[in-house]
Order: C-alpha cells, then sequence, then structure tokens
C-alpha cells in the first residue's frame, strides 16, 4: 500500500518524537534503546548511536561483609569506663569525685552497669580503678559531698545526684569549681562578745574624755 505523501508532508519530526517518547516512557533503558533499534531498522535507518545496544554492565564487585562494632553505651559519648572519665573530668576533691562517680553510673557507665544511686563499695571500687587514693572513709566523703549540694540521700547508705552536681560534672567539670565551705566552725558567741565589749569600752571611754 503506497503512502499518501500529502498525509506524510502534514507530520513534523517533534510530533513523531513526542509520540515515541510517550511509547517508551516507563520501560527500562535497555528496552527503550532495543525499541529504538526496532524502529530504525525497520525505517531501514542506520546510525550508529543509536542502533548499538548498551554494554552489559558488569557484575558488582562482592564487597567484604562489614563487620559490625558494637556502639558505645555512653549516653554523653565519653568514656565508658570511669577512669578514663575521672581522668577526663579532673575532679579536684574527694567531693567533686563523689559526684563524678554518681554521674558515671548514672549517665556514662554501660548499660548493663548502670544504677541511680552509689554507696561506699561503688565509690571505693571507682577510686581503685581510677587509681585514685582511697580515703579513711568514704561514707564520710559522700555525707560531706551531700552537704556541699552534689548528692542527696537516698537511704539505706547510698547516694543519688542531684541537679547541682548533674551541672558540676556535665558543665563545670574540667574547670575551677570553687568548692562550698564543708565543716568550718562558726566563730563562737564568746568571742563575738568579747569583740563587742571591747568596742563598746573604747566609745565610753572617748566620750568620758
Amino acid at each position: 500500500m503506497s503512502m499518501n505523501p500529502a498525509a506524510t508532508s502534514s507530520k513534523s519530526p517533534l510530533d513523531a518524537a513526542q509520540k515515541i517518547v510517550t511509547e517508551l516512557q516507563g520501560m527500562t533503558p535497555e528496552h527503550q534503546t532495543l525499541g529504538l533499534k526496532f524502529a530504525m531498522e525497520t525505517l531501514g535507518l542506520n546510525l550508529p548511536s543509536l542502533t548499538a545496544l548498551p554494554a552489559h554492565v558488569a557484575p558488582a564487585v562482592a564487597q567484604p561483609p562489614v563487620v559490625a562494632t558494637p556502639a558505645h553505651n555512653s549516653g554523653g559519648g565519653h568514656s565508658t569506663d570511669i577512669k578514663s572519665f575521672t581522668t577526663l573530668k579532673a575532679p579536684k576533691s574527694d567531693l567533686q569525685f563523689a559526684a563524678v562517680v554518681a554521674y558515671f553510673y548514672q549517665f556514662e557507665a554501660p548499660v548493663d552497669h548502670r544504677k541511680d544511686v552509689i554507696d561506699v563499695e561503688t565509690i571505693k571500687n571507682a577510686a581503685r580503678l581510677a587509681g585514685r587514693k582511697q580515703t579513711a572513709n568514704w561514707k564520710y566523703t559522700m555525707v560531706n559531698a551531700k552537704n556541699a549540694g552534689y548528692l542527696d540521700a537516698a537511704g539505706d547508705g547510698n547516694f543519688k545526684l542531684n541537679s547541682v552536681g548533674e551541672n558540676l560534672v556535665a558543665i563545670t567539670l574540667p574547670g575551677n569549681a570553687v568548692e562550698p565551705a564543708v565543716g568550718k566552725k562558726k566563730p563562737k558567741a564568746k568571742s563575738l562578745q568579747k569583740k563587742v565589749s571591747k568596742k563598746s569600752a573604747r566609745k565610753t571611754a572617748k566620750n568620758n574624755s
């Protein structure tokens, strides 16, 4: 059947291209190339740049299996051992060390070793692991840390980190944290009375003169 020249001349290459694109949309690149190749062969066209079939995709090189490394359980991203954490925070006193130990076991230790309270055995063992000198009485140290505002008593010889101690360890240390005065005796009332009496006596003598 002969083609009608008038009909052929009424078609533009752009219209034809749009129809081809519509038909090829949704196919894989390989099938689109084959479609173009078959159409060009049917039309007797020979354009090497289009008729060449795509090269086979090289097989992917096998990658060695990725060995998963255990994630740190540290919430703060620091160290999960008490010695490194103590070195990092550099507490300047046993009271600050007590806060560091309480903070470590509440937030930084591996999950299966975390606890909300510490006792004498906990801080004593922490001092041993951190290479810190043992005190004569760690319970007395924790009581003083409570009096300094770092810990709260939790009953049965246990102590819990409070917000002041948490801020000390998380924000202030290492640094120049000022230790609160703990256990200092106030001047005796008798001494104050003597000072007042002497001052009054001098004032009286001055007025009489």
